[in-house]
């Protein structure tokens, strides 16, 4: 068990890659739900949507807690991967949403209201 969160992980990226739907659930026991992606394309276009919505607005509730949060950091938490991350930063920037202030390094978060 102590590689879960990193097949978690990978079974997430893999599914997201493929265009699957999957459900993740934890009781006493670890259960994954996959669903096909092979007659209900049109759904997947529709949930592919929704995950980037709710990721994004993931991402901004996170800077706005944190405005010097990583991508990194951002990254593990929503587990997916740094260029997931990137990608929706861009997408974001792209629809002024988030600005970046100062150097990568050093640098904030802003969000654009």
């Amino acid at each position: 068990m102590e590689k879960a969160g990193t097949g978690i992980k990978r079974v997430k990226d893999a599914c997201t890659e493929n265009r699957n739907r999957y459900e993740f659930k934890f009781t006493d026991a670890f259960w994954i739900t996959i669903h096909s992606n092979i007659d209900d394309t049109d759904n997947d276009t529709d949930n592919d949507t929704d995950n980037d919505t709710d990721r994004k607005d993931s991402i901004l509730s996170f800077i706005q807690k944190d405005p010097k949060i990583t991508i990194n950091e951002i990254a593990k938490r929503l587990m997916v991967s740094k260029s997931t991350i990137l990608r929706d930063i861009k997408k974001l920037k792209a629809d002024n949403r988030l600005k970046r202030k100062g150097s990568e390094k050093k640098g904030s978060w802003e969000i654009i209201e």
